[in-house]
């Protein structure tokens, strides 16, 4: 039996082969094309595992690659970003974090990484315009006020500090931000603000010695003693070792009623015994065992009388 074959015209043989070379090679760069995110991806995970294990030299070279194989991963730029920060090194730590926030520039935690970059660099304008940018990606996103706030404060720009740090602590209990808002009060001198705002961040963190030692400073300068005992005593529990606190204190135990000769005694002695142990103290030393042997005099005089 014969077989007879159709035979197709020699051009369109041709063109039929083509398309067909054409299709194959395509099928074999999309399946490149996938085998190289998956590469890239599992670079990615694996440099997350030598990160968490402390081997952040072989963690720079997995990211690095992860983003050779696949330049849509952004997120490498994020993680290498905080390695470098981590190292101080932080003109490779910016390159980071402005590829991350040029390819995402709808998130806000790159512009704040890149913000608080330039703030431990005392670049106040870059910091700002780094916030600023965290703002618009997201005009709520809390965390870009505080650290706006903590700029101005640094700053000395205590208005723009109270506006930032009123806009973030209405969100959210942060006791450091309702302090920083306390300090800034403090420095324009709105004093019973400061105490509310110090009593704020207390009700959330009861032995911050930062505010407790402020709020002690506050009723000195109201000479309220009473209470800057209080709340001196308080900050001494939470740092012992704070010889200016310890000083304060016996200022105010002496401005109560100075010729409470026992209290103020006890507590001057209080302090000579830390400022011998505290080597910046030292030079309290000497004065304060004069005022000691001048108050033991006076109580003698006194009971003579």
């Amino acid at each position: 039996m014969k077989y007879s074959f159709t035979r197709f015209p020699l051009k369109l043989l041709c063109a039929s082969l083509l398309m067909a070379a054409l299709l194959f090679s395509g099928a074999i760069a999309q399946d490149e094309g996938v085998d190289k995110a998956n590469q890239a991806k599992e670079s990615f995970n694996t440099a997350i595992e030598s990160v968490q294990k402390g081997d952040t030299a072989t963690a720079i070279s997995l990211y690095k690659g992860a983003l050779e194989l696949d330049n849509t991963l952004v997120d490498a730029h994020m993680n290498l970003g905080s390695i470098y920060f981590a190292q101080k090194k932080y003109k490779e730590a910016e390159g980071s974090f402005k590829a991350y926030t040029d390819a995402k520039p709808s998130d806000p935690i790159g512009f704040i990484n890149l913000g608080k970059l330039y703030s431990v660099q005392k670049k106040i304008t870059n910091a700002q315009a780094a916030y600023e940018g965290a703002l618009a990606a997201d005009e709520n996103y809390a965390e870009a006020q505080k650290e706006l706030g903590k700029l101005y404060y640094s700053a000395k720009k205590y208005d723009d500090c109270i506006g930032a740090m009123e806009k973030y602590t209405a969100k959210t209990d942060d006791y450091y931000a309702l302090y920083l808002l306390g300090a800034a009060h403090g420095k324009k001198k709105s004093y019973n603000k400061a105490i509310e705002s110090y009593k704020k961040a207390l009700a959330v963190k009861a032995n911050h010695f930062e505010s407790l030692r402020n709020m002690g400073k506050i009723y000195s300068k109201k000479e309220n003693f009473s209470k800057a005992v209080s709340y001196y005593k308080k900050a001494l529990k939470a740092k012992p070792k704070d010889y200016k606190t310890a000083y304060n204190l016996a200022i105010s135990v002496q401005s109560i009623d100075p010729e409470d000769y026992d209290a103020c005694i006890a507590q001057w002695q209080k302090f000579l015994k830390l400022a011998r142990k505290v080597p910046k103290a030292k030079k309290y030393i000497a004065s304060t065992e004069e005022l000691i042997k001048s108050l033991k005099e006076a109580k003698v005089v006194a009971s003579e009388q």
